[in-house]
């Protein structure tokens, strides 16, 4: 371990009582890879939570239709909308659950108290019977659990969501994985100037640019979708920047420095963002230095290829969500079939309750199948 190194952000020397690990490519959006040798933790308590907290919000979509995995914690659930105006949670499970549709009732009868109780979900179910439970001792809150019924239903009408990428706090989280992995590389943080000043300096220009007019990167997977973010430095043009990618899609190009005075280097850090596999391959990215003006000029949007961006990724994407849908509603309908046939867990299926099992698991899964012929670009 390296005790000589200062912190990025404030200059402090890291020391075993300060030094923070802080992740590469952010773990709320599924990074893996991270540096103790980057800032403190202060400053990773007062910047970096709110720089990473953005990025991932204007991600989070993303995270939750293709599952991604995390060191720690689920992304939040989030509010979408169909085509209609109808909202829903969308919770990092894949499911669904209306934003209002909670309901209860309490009616005196002959034989007692009558309760009806509609929750969005079993977790909001259970918390409430618990609630009516400690209103009525007498209630069988147990009972009641067990017999919850769950009630699926699928949207006619299509999600409608809008993709929205940038902002000051998101540039700083981009800014600042560049820098972590520029660190990471080896290279000395007063190598990274543009960097400092913007992490540093509220009023300076963002030294990052959208990367739309060309696919940079090289002999790309069809089948892979990429997070990535490369370094590279050359003397000859005094140039250090770093390319960074999310999710397939989402593709800036950051400056370092435009001093960098260093040895020449290339290097990259690529990983499958469904479940933070390293991609062995070391990622070829090429713009030539015309492009890297105009990018870096803030003219590297380009529609034509945004949309071949998109028409990589969105597809992928969104078969992963319908790949996920269904093995959570076979899944569901498998315990839905052993439960009423009083099938445990670890019982074999009996041979004359085969039959029975089949229809009653399609009698959970068919709906499901329905909904994906007759909307087939659904989320």
């Amino acid at each position: 371990m390296n005790f000589a190194k200062t912190c990025a952000l404030c200059g402090s020397q890291l020391s075993n009582k300060n030094r923070s690990k802080e992740h590469v490519i952010p773990n709320s959006i599924g990074g893996r890879l991270k540096t103790a040798d980057f800032i403190c933790k202060s400053c990773n308590s007062t910047y970096g939570g709110s720089w990473d907290s953005e990025l991932a919000k204007q991600l989070n979509w993303f995270s939750h239709a293709l599952a991604i995995s995390r060191e720690t914690g689920e992304p939040p659930r989030e509010l979408v909308t169909t085509v209609e105006g109808e909202k829903y949670w969308l919770h990092a499970d894949g499911s669904l659950y209306p934003e209002k549709s909670s309901s209860y009732s309490e009616e005196a009868s002959a034989d007692g108290l009558r309760i009806s109780l509609t929750a969005k979900s079993v977790e909001e179910a259970v918390q409430r019977l618990k609630g009516v439970a400690r209103k009525h001792p007498k209630f069988d809150v147990k009972k009641a659990i067990a017999d919850l019924e769950v009630k699926t239903e699928y949207l006619d009408s299509p999600l409608h969501f809008t993709i929205g990428f940038g902002g000051t706090e998101a540039g700083r989280s981009l800014v600042k994985t560049a820098f972590a992995f520029a660190s990471v590389c080896g290279v000395e943080h007063k190598q990274c100037e543009q960097a400092y000043r913007y992490l540093s300096d509220a009023t300076y220009d963002p030294p990052f640019g959208h990367a739309y007019l060309s696919d940079p990167v090289q002999d790309r997977s069809n089948k892979t979708l990429l997070h990535c973010v490369t370094l590279h430095g050359d003397p000859t043009t005094s140039r250090l920047w770093s390319y960074i990618e999310y999710f397939g899609l989402f593709r800036v190009v950051v400056l370092l420095s435009s001093k960098y005075s260093g040895p020449k280097i290339t290097e990259s850090h690529a990983i499958n963002p469904i479940d933070g596999a390293i991609i062995p391959k070391k990622l070829q990215v090429k713009f030539d230095s015309s492009e890297l003006d105009e990018i870096l000029g803030g003219k590297g949007w380009g529609r034509e290829g945004y949309v071949a961006a998109a028409d990589y990724a969105m597809p992928k994407i969104l078969a992963r969500n319908r790949q996920r849908g269904l093995e959570r509603v076979i899944e569901e309908g498998f315990h839905h079939a052993a439960k009423s046939l009083g099938i445990a867990p670890d019982e074999f299926i009996p041979r004359e309750q085969a039959e029975l099992f089949t229809r009653l698991m399609m009698g959970k899964v068919g709906p499901y199948l329905s909904s994906l012929l007759r909307s087939p670009r659904s989320i």
